[in-house]
């Protein structure tokens, strides 16, 4: 048993939780969904409900427990702010519900205009709709592979010199794990005189990260505890101090002004500026227990392991009759544990259904809120992307294209991806038998068992946990 498999069987809630299948009885449920949201460290888990007693409001309150709940929350946001080497004399840290709204509040925030953001074509519909909504972004090019062309983003730099104010990525891909050379786009940004704002929603979780590395330090960060192990409903945007210091905040309210009169607002200083309204205390501190565990256990051999589990199942899945994998080889290209695939002749949602209905094992299928890179990795002409875009504006789910993605957190083992793989093969082999046992919903897409057992028992356990207990 080696170290993070001993430390999960410490530490992951629900590592041995029963599911139920088609064919009946019960079986040991496998998620391979944790790029959209990991299970909750007991460690966290146990912090919180250690405070909860104590638990008040923030800021305003003078009793004993609300002077302890305004501690514990300026040490969270300390906590934070030492985890990713960000200065707090420089920096701040800003609580938000997740990455998507701490994206936003950067660019209701960030005083640019059009053609003076630069994002990619390979991101996460949060860091994507805000800028080119709001800013009316330009991206950078991918190579077919799926990578980023730092050749474009060069070009793009040079050629709208001094234009281009900021440059914003992800650090890894949610849709094929690569991760991106952020060093290399953080030295070309300051070069030509531009800032750089990560998406770390990937990345965090399981790679080391500084704001300040060799070749300059990233200008802002965002990222969700949700998929930290921490799902207690809270983000953070790290940013420098000075770019939140004026303008009007996204959201505003209580917590935010310093003065207010019937003749004139005075706002308050950054952070408290752009936190309206009571805070999520218990996010915020389950947020930076996660990072105090992370920090313990060292995040850098974490990220080997899930490297040698990445590699493993890139490997085994290439054994699977018919399967496609999308990205390029770990062995040629950085990634982390996230892998999207397709399965010639089955579509993708039937693919998820079958390996949830009968093999208990949780997966992700459509386009991952990044449409733009999978219609790219799936080589779609724009003729193709137009008729797919009317069959979903007609409300039609049905026939869209997409693929079906594993992602790995450190508990996962090489035990479960041969299970998978097994899984795999079975569908390939009783292929047609399977798609008689599943029918399609046309408005949502979604592959459903002609019996109604499965979906009725989750009906009934998701009644029972709204039952009172005492």
């Amino acid at each position: 048993m080696n170290k993070w498999h001993h430390l999960a069987q410490q530490e992951i809630i629900g590592l041995h939780t029963k599911v139920p299948l088609l064919q009946g009885g019960q079986t040991r449920y496998i998620n391979l969904d944790n790029a959209a949201t990991t299970p909750p460290l007991r460690t966290v888990t146990r912090a919180v409900l250690s405070f909860l007693p104590w638990y008040s409001s923030v800021h305003r309150g003078f009793g004993y427990k609300s002077q302890l709940s305004t501690e514990l929350y300026a040490r969270a946001r300390q906590l934070v702010l030492n985890f990713f080497g960000a200065d707090p004399r420089k920096y701040t840290a800003l609580f938000v519900k997740n990455t998507s709204e701490g994206l936003n509040k950067l660019a209701h925030r960030l005083p640019v205009s059009r053609e003076e953001v630069l994002s990619s074509w390979m991101e996460h519909h949060s860091n994507d709709l805000p800028w080119r909504l709001r800013k009316q972004a330009r991206f950078i090019e991918l190579t077919p592979e799926g990578t980023l062309d730092l050749g474009d983003l060069e070009t793009k730099l040079k050629t709208s010199h001094p234009r281009i104010r900021l440059i914003t990525v992800c650090g890894a891909s949610n849709v094929t794990g690569v991760v991106n050379p952020l060093q290399t786009i953080t030295e070309l940004a300051h070069y030509y005189g531009a800032e750089l704002a990560v998406d770390a929603a990937q990345l965090a979780p399981h790679f080391p990260m500084k704001l300040a590395g060799p070749r300059g330090a990233i200008d802002y960060l965002a990222l969700s505890a949700h998929k930290m192990y921490a799902p207690f409903g809270t983000g953070v945007l790290i940013g420098p101090h000075a770019a939140f210091r004026t303008g009007i905040p996204d959201e505003v309210g209580g917590g935010t002004v310093l003065a207010c009169s019937r003749e004139q607002v005075i706002f308050a200083p950054p952070p408290e500026r752009d936190e309206a309204g009571t805070p999520n205390l218990i996010g915020a501190y389950a947020l930076a227990v996660a990072l105090q565990w992370f920090a313990q256990h060292d995040l850098a051999s974490l990220a080997r392991h899930e490297d040698q589990l990445t590699r493993y199942a890139f490997s085994r899945l290439q054994t699977v009759p018919g399967l496609v994998l999308y990205g390029p080889s770990p062995d040629r290209y950085p990634r982390i544990g996230v892998i999207s695939f397709n399965m010639e002749g089955i579509p993708h949602g039937l693919v998820a259904a079958y390996l949830s209905f009968e093999a208990g094992i949780g997966v992700r299928h459509g386009c991952f809120c990044a449409r733009p890179y999978v219609h790219h990795l799936l080589r779609l002409t724009k003729a193709e992307i137009s008729f797919y875009e009317n069959l979903a504006r007609a409300g039609k789910k049905c026939e869209l294209p997409g693929m079906v993605r594993i992602s790995f957190g450190f508990y996962n083992t090489r035990e479960e991806i041969d299970l998978l793989i097994d899984a795999l093969k079975t569908l390939r082999a009783e292929e047609k038998q399977i798609k008689n046992r599943y029918r399609i919903d046309p408005v949502t897409g979604e592959y459903l068992p002609t019996t109604g057992r499965v979906k009725m028992f989750i009906a009934q356990h998701a009644a029972d946990l709204f039952k009172l207990r005492t």
